[in-house]
């Protein structure tokens, strides 16, 4: 899928926290949408998603043509009906907990929901089993949500967002709370899906190993987009985060490595002289 954001706005609370994003993410590639706290990462996934209105601007994707039809010019998000949208935009939000006894297999075929007749049954039964298959998750199939790590409900929600076969997936911090070696399978598994993919994340070293753009936010606007290793560096990470930094190479892969320095300390109290003789205590 095509996406285009021009200069896509909106408030909370009566303060914009997007303010006039211009961005073109690359189709079929991970972009890393990265930033401090409060940098309006998840209201731009939401704004991308539909799930909000922008009051300025438009979040724009191909019309979605048959193959071999005419090409037709990008249409907003919000124009497409809102089933068309659940089938090629899928969103992965941070995880929030639920008690409800399903299983696994019943949480991703939640993705199917688009796709389902008048009468609940799904055209395509065999999407949830391939979509398990493609996330590696289908060894937990039968296994009760309830009962899955970190790690193993991460790869849930992706076969779920896989299920609705998503030409634009979008994650929000999809690394949070998981061990390192899930982190680089999951980033490595996301980037080579083939899919157009933004994901907010906090990790810049994981946004320099696996991303092929990188959309940098700072106080709800666009302070630079482009490759990891053409974005990250010194003086913007500073300028952006607050931090003191070096910008390495990695012996392997080539990819940016940010070396941080760490914070200067405040300067220790100095205790009060001790009076002279004779003086007042």
């Amino acid at each position: 899928m095509e996406l285009t954001l021009t200069g896509v706005r909106t408030r909370l609370g009566g303060r914009w926290v997007v303010d006039g994003i211009d961005a073109t993410p690359p189709p079929g590639r991970l972009t890393g949408l990265l930033g401090p706290n409060g940098a309006g990462k998840t209201t731009l996934l939401r704004l991308v998603a539909g799930l909000l209105v922008p009051e300025g601007g438009a979040v724009l994707v191909d019309a979605g043509a048959d193959p071999g039809a005419a090409a037709t010019a990008p249409v907003p998000v919000h124009d497409l009906p809102r089933r068309a949208r659940a089938r090629r935009i899928a969103l992965l939000e941070q995880e929030s907990s639920s008690t409800v006894p399903l299983s696994v297999h019943d949480v991703v075929a939640l993705g199917r929901i688009p796709y389902r007749t008048a009468w609940g049954a799904d055209p395509d039964p065999a999407a949830v089993t391939r979509a398990l298959e493609h996330a590696r998750a289908a060894h937990l199939a039968d296994r009760a949500w309830s009962s899955l790590s970190g790690g193993e409900r991460q790869r849930v929600h992706v076969a779920r967002a896989l299920a609705q076969e998503p030409e634009l997936l979008l994650l929000d911090e999809p690394t949070n709370h998981l061990d390192v070696s899930t982190q680089l399978s999951l980033l490595a598994f996301v980037r080579d899906l083939g899919t157009t993919t933004v994901a907010a994340l906090h990790d810049l070293n994981l946004a320099a190993a696996f991303c092929e753009h990188v959309l940098v936010l700072s106080g709800g606007r666009l302070a630079a987009a482009g490759h990891p290793r053409d974005v990250l560096r010194p003086a913007l990470l500073s300028e952006v985060y607050g931090v003191d930094c070096d910008v390495l190479t990695h012996p392997r892969t080539g990819r940016p490595v940010i070396a941080f320095a760490e914070p200067a300390s405040d300067p220790a109290p100095t205790a009060p002289a001790p009076p002279t003789d004779g003086a007042p205590a």
